[in-house]
């Protein structure tokens, strides 16, 4: 049979009386067209139910609830790090947040002038990796977000502000030797280039000579010496009789990336390189062999410390031993690095051996300290810090980073002497190796959310109110999900949002302006002759149900559960919910007042019902029919102060315009807070 609701006359009248006024608020603040429901309808870059507030830029937002496996970070108003100032359209970004969408990683202190800031995009696309090879970096959703500092030579740290000091090799270790690379070039004529670490030469002409192949390789201020040697003539390239040309590193010290040549520039010919054993035979028979570095290539060469103010090493001087600047080969220089023994070495470093961090070995007389796990330099003196996967180091592999295992994540200073990193904002972490959430580590979300890694946000995902769990970073080596253990991001509990939580939420309801949209209608028939049932609605579950549960014991279930306000029911048949095999079947009609819009669907378990059908419950819901009734989708709205308010987001509280109050939902007086409510028609007030 049929149902027959109320408040029809009423929204007949309201259809006359829209079609006859069609009057915004303000007039849309001339931000916006008026339509005929009385809504206003915004111009780009404004929202509200008066047009009256600004839309703050859109990215790629840091942290969401991803909607599906392996998806997330979509669009975002201001990227999900930032509160949008409605008076301006500007976002406040968190700390450590930049971009006027706070789209990207700020760059501390703008690389204190020691360095330049890039996107991940950019240092891929404008630098190779230390062995000379280049990467892109552009399909992954962080590619133009997280920026960091590329230092110049000589600095060090997330930002620059540390020194590097002079490596060089342990003057009391012996039996090591340089490391030696060899190359041919086949050419008749042109020039090339030698890369080494990512560093270009200067450009080396076909004919050149010993030393101008060496000038062309120091260019890079990387190698600081090299000899050079060709196995025949006097023109590095030759077409004719093969020239092995022998490459020794004479200042950098232990094993060495190979060079790469970039031949572009050549005419005919080419260039082959040989390094770790390889060998290269001339034209007479001649074999050569290039060598693997095996010298140390410690800071201070593990004869003092570093003082990474200034980028000079502090030399030991203790036990009457003492260690002076060397020329890399334990004799008096000026590279700065503590390779050279002044006096006669007796003993390990420090004040006490190894500073009780460590142990002596002094077979040979070398007098080096081993240090136990964690502590680290010449005498064991200093304590190393926790490692992380980096949040910006070069590429390993087209579109894939944030693999390379570093001190403090990359993203903190470490304090060695007690062994903890200091991480810069928005990070977290013995390492720094999470992003941290908003309102910071000691209230996350201020207190009014859950701070959940993106995987544990997969694992929440909800569709519609009900769950919709997926995953997100299930394989490991996807370099698109590399975040999903380490960035994090607010879950917010009812009523409050933001990135940070910290905004209230207002009420939301039907705006009674719209006159041709329906109430969500579902439909279920419960064939059972005793038992009990339970129903749940977007995650909440009713008690059990009794079969014979009458219209107002059933109403009293559902509107039990806080997802559901009010709820009308309708019996097509008998008292009771549920039907006997003698009984003609009902169909139980549920009409949602509150909540409004297109619901999702009413779930039963009917496990604890006694059946003889096998399927005690049916149901009908977005338009199909059962028991000759047909189910209504939802077409209601779900809107922010019923359109006819603004949100004060500092309480939680709906400012209605004149004429409108709180509703109950559905078009009369309540106490939803939602504007929702008519108070003034032509002089006359309304009511249900």
């Amino acid at each position: 049979m049929a149902l027959a609701w109320p408040f029809l006359v009423l929204s007949l009248c309201l259809q006359v009386f829209h079609h006859a006024e069609g009057k915004c608020h303000n007039l849309c603040n001339g931000k916006g067209q008026c339509n005929i429901y009385s809504q206003c309808e915004c111009i780009e870059g404004y929202q509200g139910a008066d047009c009256s507030e600004k839309i703050c830029p859109f990215g790629v937002a840091w942290g969401d609830m991803p909607t599906d496996e392996d998806t997330a970070h979509a669009q975002a108003e201001c990227s999900n790090r930032g509160i949008c100032d409605r008076t301006n359209g500007d976002c406040t970004c968190m700390e450590g947040f930049t971009g006027s969408a706070c789209e990207r990683l700020s760059c501390e202190s703008d690389c204190n002038g020691a360095g330049i800031c890039l996107s991940y995009r950019k240092f891929a696309a404008n630098y190779l990796n230390d062995d000379s090879v280049g990467y892109v970096y552009e399909t992954p959703w962080d590619a133009d977000k997280v920026w960091g500092c590329v230092c110049d030579e000589g600095f060090q740290n997330y930002d620059c502000i540390l020194r590097e000091c002079p490596t060089g090799d342990d003057p009391l270790t012996t039996g090591q030797v340089n490391e030696k690379q060899l190359f041919k070039c086949t050419a008749s004529g042109g020039s090339f280039v030698l890369y080494y670490r990512g560093k270009p030469s200067d450009t080396i002409a076909y004919d050149a000579t010993e030393d101008e192949v060496e000038a062309a390789l120091t260019y890079i201020n990387r190698l600081t010496e090299v000899d050079v040697s060709f196995g025949t003539g006097s023109s590095v390239c030759n077409a004719d009789d093969i020239n092995v040309v022998t490459v020794e590193f004479t200042q950098n010290f232990g094993e060495q990336p190979p060079l790469v040549a970039y031949t572009d520039g050549l005419d005919d010919g080419a260039i082959t390189i040989k390094t770790a054993g390889g060998t290269l035979t001339d034209d007479d028979g001649t074999t050569y062999t290039s060598v693997t570095g095996t010298k140390e290539n410690d800071v201070c060469s593990n004869r003092g410390t570093c003082d990474t103010s200034n980028g000079s090493c502090d030399c030991f001087s203790t036990n009457n031993d003492v260690y002076e600047s060397s020329n890399g080969y334990a004799d008096a220089g000026n590279r700065g690095d503590c390779g050279y023994p002044s006096t006669t070495i007796g003993a390990c470093p420090g004040e006490v051996e190894c500073s009780l961090n460590g142990y002596c070995d002094d077979g040979d007389q070398e007098y080096r300290c081993y240090c136990a796990d964690t502590w680290f330099s010449g005498d064991c003196s200093l304590r190393g810090c926790p490692e992380g996967r980096s949040w910006f180091s070069y590429p390993s592999e087209d579109d894939k980073a944030h693999d390379e295992m570093v001190e403090c994540s990359n993203m903190g200073i470490c304090d060695t002497a007690e062994g903890v990193c200091s991480c810069r904002d928005g990070f977290f972490g013995a390492a720094c190796e999470y992003m941290i959430c908003g309102g910071g580590t000691d209230t996350p979300c201020n207190g009014n959310g859950q701070c959940l890694s993106m995987a544990e946000l997969a694992i929440k995902a909800t569709s519609n109110g009900d769950a919709a769990a997926t995953t997100y970073g299930s394989d490991p080596n996807d370099g698109g999900t590399w975040d999903a253990h380490r960035l994090f991001h607010c879950l917010c509990d009812d009523g409050y949002e933001g990135y940070d939580c910290s905004l209230r939420s207002c009420p939301t309801g039907d705006d009674p302006a719209t006159y041709d949209d329906a109430r969500e209608q579902q439909l279920f028939q419960c064939a059972a002759d005793a038992g009990t049932f339970t129903a749940t609605f977007r995650q909440q579950t009713t008690g059990a149900i009794n079969a014979n549960a009458t219209k107002a014991e059933f109403v009293s279930a559902l509107e039990e559960l806080s997802s559901i306000n009010k709820v009308e029911v309708r019996f097509s048949s008998g008292a009771t919910v549920c039907y006997g095999s003698s009984d003609d079947a009902n169909t139980v009609a549920v009409r949602f007042q509150t909540p409004t819009g297109d619901l999702p669907d009413l779930t039963f378990d009917d496990s604890g019902l006694s059946s003889g059908s096998g399927t005690p419950i049916t149901t009908a819901t977005d338009g199909d029919t059962l028991g000759g009734q047909t189910s209504v989708q939802g077409t209601t709205e779900d809107v922010v102060c019923s359109n006819h308010g603004l949100c004060d987001t500092a309480t939680g509280t709906c400012t209605c315009f004149p004429g409108w109050a709180s509703s109950n939902g559905y078009g009369g007086e309540g106490e939803l807070g939602d504007c929702g409510w008519r108070i003034d028609i032509k002089g006359f007030i309304t009511s249900e």
